[in-house]
């Protein structure tokens, strides 16, 4: 199976959203590098993000007020994009100096150590016609995926979920970032378009198109876009995935409220041990055959 990436609307850019917390629908949005069939039983019943949610939304309404103590702050340091459980937990924000303008950097976003898997189906970001279901055993291929050509147009779009890994095509605008984060996975981060600054581990150092960046499971990190007219593009795996294998997101702060609303999730079965898929006969050693 063959897939051409064809490029999509330019990155726009954007204000940090607002505190709410989305009711998901069961309708899902297409893409055409994706056909898995999503079956809403293959989720686990509960929601283990209500916690998360819940004190996200009281730490960042707390950062908000009084006025008095927000202008203790330097001015560049965003309160209001502030997802860390504890106001204990703050690491350093990034300095005034390599911070983007128009994308403040405040604390970081410790996503993968609290979060779940998919509960529900959410409709917010997702992608027409792609399934939640372990892939096909058959050949998926991206047509000059990694070329230096701008192409991406979506902060964030899912093109591929198998039961180790997760390949995802991001595009940070000029001066953006993607936020401050730590994995409960491994990451491997392709550049193919334009210069940006890495941060990871406490070590900055400059990326641009050609560059291949890991991040261990567990390592705080941060990505930069550092020009004010180019977008910073890439393609990263997640070993195994991180996110809804239905996710597109056209902006930050789109992907950063299905985050926090606990919606961009990654399912149970991309989550299974290698014990597991072999008794659900999902892997076989002999190489089939599978009921697909």
């Amino acid at each position: 199976m063959s897939s051409t990436y064809e490029p999509t609307a330019t990155a726009q850019h954007f204000q940090s959203p607002s505190p709410r917390i989305n009711t998901p629908t069961d309708d899902d949005t297409p893409n055409p590098f994706n056909h898995h069939h999503y079956n809403p039983d293959d989720c686990i019943p509960g929601n283990p993000h209500m916690l998360k949610i819940a004190s996200h939304t009281a730490y960042r309404s707390a950062a908000r007020s009084p006025a008095s103590i927000l202008s203790k702050k330097a001015s560049w340091v965003d309160t209001s994009r502030n997802i860390s459980l504890s106001p204990k937990n703050l690491s350093r924000p990034t300095s005034a100096s390599n911070s983007p303008v128009g994308t403040p950097i405040g604390t970081p976003r410790n996503r993968s150590p609290v979060r779940g898997f998919a509960t529900s189906a959410g409709r917010m970001g997702k992608q027409d016609g792609v399934k939640n279901e372990p892939p096909k055993h058959e050949m998926t291929v991206f047509e000059g995926l990694l070329s230096e050509r701008r192409r991406f147009g979506d902060f964030r779009r899912v093109l591929h979920t198998g039961l180790y890994s997760q390949l995802v095509a991001m595009e940070i605008p000029p001066k953006g970032d993607i936020g401050e984060e730590v994995h409960s996975v491994d990451q491997t981060l392709l550049f193919t378009h334009g210069r940006g600054l890495a941060q990871v581990a406490g070590v900055d150092r400059p990326v641009k198109a050609g560059d291949v960046v890991i991040v261990p499971a567990g390592t705080r990190h941060q990505f930069l876009n550092s020009s004010a007219d180019e977008p910073l593009e890439l393609v990263t795996v997640y070993a195994p995935a991180e996110h809804d294998p239905r996710s597109v997101h056209k902006t930050k702060q789109e992907g950063d409220q299905e985050e926090e609303d606990g919606i961009d999730v990654a399912p149970k079965w991309a989550r299974r041990s290698q014990k597991e898929n072999a008794e659900a006969g999902l892997v076989k050693m002999e190489g089939g055959p599978y009921e697909e």
